[in-house]
């Protein structure tokens, strides 16, 4: 509440004293065309700082609300692609209207490929498929990464997993001046380390592929892509930052980062270890409440790069990461099957110690012709992956089951212990040829995986059954080395047969061969060793599989619409061999045609894109599924595979709609699927009295699924103050078959979730953020045997930084949660709460943080779990309460001049450290 009053007092301060008008106008070009997509905006006369921005729409039009604070003059500029930027020095209206008439932009004599603004840059320029933000004129704190920025950003979100979407549209990519960063596709590193005050540009396009990159080809992902720009003028760079904290509970972090950036040429260094359950020791305090169990790690990577995306490049980089996993579990199950209720009580502790060596290099070789006016050029690829890992594991576990009367039913204990350690190669060799004047290509792929490992385990269990008065016991290693090569060829040749009309060929074959040899020894009582060799669970195989699929693709475009279609066959053929066991042996030759087809609608400038899909998939089924030999590896569960079982044909019908509306400030976006499968391979179990599970499996049809959502963002920006407003509706509707006790029974289970989050910051006094999401299921089944069930779950969160004095700051990000299902014995609802109070030292150079994670000590690790068959609620060892104090470090220069001393962004001010960056 005191956050709000100051938020308020401030919100009202400003809009007494602020100089507001709204500034309309008509942008042409020499020929009198109009321009769609121009950025207009307004700067402040004092220092240049953008204030209020506007894109005009399809008939040039802009409306823009200005206000200019207690400035009495303000620069008024244009930027579009190809035109030199207009600029013009104008008097604040004293009305609240300025028209500004018709403005004609003169044609750059230069061909650019960028907007050249010789001032500040404008917040937002739209460069056909590509929306380009310029990262200073969104406020950010001193010691923020590149991952708060984003935040910053309309359409952008980032949940408590790190996933990433923009205007409801998956991230699929994160780049760093067009390359990947530390070898990383999710660019988790670079948002995670790099300053936000070096990032000069941040370019959100659709998702390409390199080989798409390369040729011109168009995006077909439905997905996106982040590219984040290095300051220019700062491309010459030396920075990094160095953070310590220790708290209580002995809890503590350490990390550090070097970077040094050339122009065409990077170089990194990060090393990190923490005991407060971070995968890379980053942050002080963990993002989420739902941290399971403790975990240490240990982290250092190096990366290098030269050369830029387009030209010849090198990369290399390595990562080395240590990780030790300690975890507990109770938990209380109601089971319901045909004719058998019962309940189960459990408790389970496990450990795991890995250590992971990775390292990558990535060559790119572009071969230009002779002739600078043609087209034609040649790109050799290769990329290499190597990584080794070694792990050492354990587990206890104990599982009581009595019936519903209270009668004791089964005991079951375990023990087991395991170390393994693998070793991968991959290698991807690419000849990429633009063999014409216009977009033919031929494109040949070459990949290679090579992989070893090795897996020694001992195992105890002991099933206790009180019907037949029987104890069932196993005690056994297991000794279990592995190879595999899987070596892949992907050739497309594209070619324009007439206008606008291509053909796309592709041949695809790959062979996999899999070595295994699992030797498995029991407990002799009589020797007192593991001397008994068991010929049942033990293997000798050999598995080879060699698929080919020959493919062809057409395409026609006819002025913003393509259109396309393709057919493929595959042949699969699997041979298994196994020298203990022949039963297990079977020969398979899969033959089957699929198809795809899409229709996708883009205006010319990129802002509105919809795709209508239909993709036909095969899925076969596995070897275990295949084999008709029980497996006993479980003494609770034996399954059995079912040889005659089809692969599963599915159907994908999906509608994606993206709208940019520009003039507006707001984009919306919306998809549609539906998922219908045939021959669904499904688990048929049977569970006796004494609750031994029997499993095998058998194809169904009727399966199905419906899922949509519809996502609306709004954003309003001046030279103080920045908002965002993001509204979504997610939904889904499934159809699921499922068999229990020889029942076969259809579950409907639908869910609905809307969802709003609201982001606002003003200038260097406040920052906040708030979400709030709704989510409903229900579930019927059309058998009385089980019962239907409905429940709700709602989230809300929010995160807000207040700045007082002159370098103090407090901050506290709340997360309130409840859920219907929980059982009586668990809370439904909980807060969780973490704050951080700091302050900037040194001329913001170090700042030094205190942090508490869980204030409240409200973080209790319960779930519940809500199937046809079962409700189950769990308590997991958590992470628990502890307060810790931080110090950081900054260094760099940029272009010479020394980082940090009065090098606030946007004139904002503070450090963000209880939501999780302290």
């Amino acid at each position: 509440m005191k956050n709000f009053l100051i938020l308020s007092v401030l919100f009202f301060s400003t809009t007494l004293f602020a100089q507001k008008f709204t500034a309309e106008g008509i942008v042409k070009d020499q020929s009198d065309y109009v321009l769609e997509g121009a950025t207009v905006y307004f700067q402040s006369i004092k220092d240049s700082v953008p204030i209020a921005y506007g894109i005009t729409n399809k008939d040039g039009k802009f409306s823009i609300n200005v206000n200019t604070e207690e400035d009495t003059k303000t620069i008024f500029n244009i930027a579009y692609l190809g035109y030199k930027p207009y600029k013009k020095d104008i008097n604040v209206p004293t009305e609240d209207a300025l028209n500004m008439g018709i403005i004609t932009l003169e044609d750059q004599v230069e061909s650019l490929n960028a907007v050249s603004i010789i001032t500040r840059s404008p917040p937002v320029v739209i460069k056909k498929d590509t929306i380009e933000y310029n990262a200073d004129s969104f406020k950010t704190l001193p010691n923020d990464k590149a991952e708060d920025l984003l935040k910053k950003l309309p359409g952008i979100e980032i949940d408590l997993d790190g996933n990433i979407t923009y205007n409801g549209v998956e991230v699929e990519a994160i780049n760093v001046d067009g390359m990947s960063f530390f070898g990383e596709k999710n660019g988790e590193i670079a948002l995670k380390n790099l300053p936000s005050d070096v990032i000069s540009k941040v370019q959100v396009s659709d998702y390409k592929t390199n080989m798409q990159k390369f040729t011109g080809e168009e995006s077909d992902s439905g997905t996106k892509e982040i590219n984040l720009k290095i300051k220019k003028g700062k491309n010459r760079a030396s920075f990094g930052d160095v953070k310590a904290g220790y708290g209580t509970e002995d809890k503590y972090q350490a990390n550090a980062n070097i970077f040094q950036v050339i122009d065409g040429k990077q170089v990194g260094i990060i090393g990190g270890t923490n005991n407060i359950n971070m995968s890379r020791g980053f942050n002080a305090l963990p993002d989420t409440d739902t941290s399971n169990g403790y975990m240490k790690s240990d982290f250092i990577g190096a990366n290098y790069t030269k050369g830029k995306w387009n030209e010849t490049r090198v990369n290399g980089n390595y990562r080395y990461s240590a990780q030790n996993n300690d975890r507990a579990q109770v938990s209380y199950r109601e089971n319901f099957l045909p004719d058998l209720n019962y309940n189960t009580n459990s408790e389970s502790t496990s450990f795991n110690d890995s250590d992971k060596h990775q390292a990558g290099a990535d060559l790119k070789f572009i071969i230009k012709p002779k002739n600078k006016l043609s087209k034609k050029r040649v790109q050799l690829s290769n990329e290499i992956d190597f990584n080794t890992s070694s792990n050492d594991s354990g587990s206890t576990s104990s599982k009581t089951s009595e019936s519903t009367d209270g009668d004791l039913i089964s005991d079951y204990t375990s023990q087991n212990q395991s170390s393994s350690s693998s070793y991968n190669l991959n290698n991807e060799f690419r000849v990429t040829t633009i063999t014409g004047q216009g977009r033919d290509y031929l494109n040949i792929r070459l990949d290679t995986d090579f992989s070893k490992g090795m897996f020694d385990s001992e195992k105890f269990s002991e099933n206790i059954l009180y019907n037949r008065n029987e104890t069932i016991t196993q005690n056994q290693i297991t000794n279990n080395d592995n190879n595999s090569s899987n070596i892949r060829l992907n050739a497309l040749w594209s070619k324009e047969l007439f206008t606008d009309f291509r053909i796309m060929p592709r041949y695809y074959v790959a062979v996999n061969t899999q070595n295994n040899e699992k030797y498995v020894y029991d407990y002799n009582e009589v020797s007192e060793s593991f001397d008994d060799f068991n010929n049942i669970l033990s293997s000798e195989s050999n598995y080879t599989t060699t698929t080919v699929r020959p493919a062809l693709k057409l395409r026609y475009e006819f002025k913003d619409f393509r259109f396309e279609v393709e057919g493929a066959f595959t042949n699969t053929y699997r041979n298994y061999r196994d020298r203990l066991v022949v039963a297990r042996d079977f020969k398979a030759d899969f033959e089957y045609a699929t198809y795809s087809a899409r229709i996708r609608y883009r205006d010319k400038n990129g802002y509105k894109n919809i795709n209508l899909r239909y993709n036909q998939g095969i899925d076969l089924p596995s070897v275990s599924q295949l084999q008709p030999v029980e497996d006993f590896s479980d003494i609770t569960h034996i399954r059995v595979g079912n040889p005659f079982l089809k692969p599963e044909l599915s159907h994908n019908l999906r509608f994606d709609y993206q709208n940019n509306l520009a003039f507006h400030n707001i984009n919306i976006t919306g998809n549609a699927r539906a998922d219908f499968v045939q021959d669904k391979i499904i688990n048929s179990t049977t569970t006796d009295d004494d609750l031994n599970r029997f499993t095998t499996y058998s194809n169904t049809n009727g399966d199905y699924s419906l899922s949509g959502n519809v996502a609306f963002s709004k954003s309003y920006f001046s030279k103080k103050t920045n908002i965002n407003l993001n509204v979504r509706l997610n939904g889904s509707y499934k159809n699921t078959i499922s068999q229990q006790n020889g029942i076969l029974f259809t579950a409907k289970t639908t869910n609905i979730r809307p969802s709003v989050s609201f982001k606002y910051s003003y200038d260097k006094k406040v920052d906040f953020s708030a979400a709030y999401s709704y989510s409903t299921t229900e579930s019927v089944f059309d058998t009385d045997v089980f019962n239907g069930n409905d429940f709700f779950v709602q989230n809300l969160d929010f995160e807000a930084s207040i700045f007082f004095l002159k370098n103090a700051f407090l901050t506290n990000k709340v997360s309130y949660r409840y859920n219907s299902r929980v059982g009586d014995a668990f809370d439904g609802d909980a807060v969780f709460w973490n704050a951080g109070l700091g302050i900037e030292l040194w001329d913001n150079q170090a700042t030094l943080t205190l942090v508490g994670y869980d204030m409240l000590g409200k973080n209790n690790g319960y779930r519940r779990t809500v199937t046809e068959t079962y409700i189950q609620d769990v308590e997991n060892k958590i992470l628990e309460q502890y307060f810790m104090l931080n110090f950081t470090y900054k260094f760099g220069t940029f272009a010479g001049q020394k980082m940090n001393v009065n090098g606030n962004r946007g004139g904002g001010r503070g450090y963000r450290g209880g939501g999780g960056r302290g």
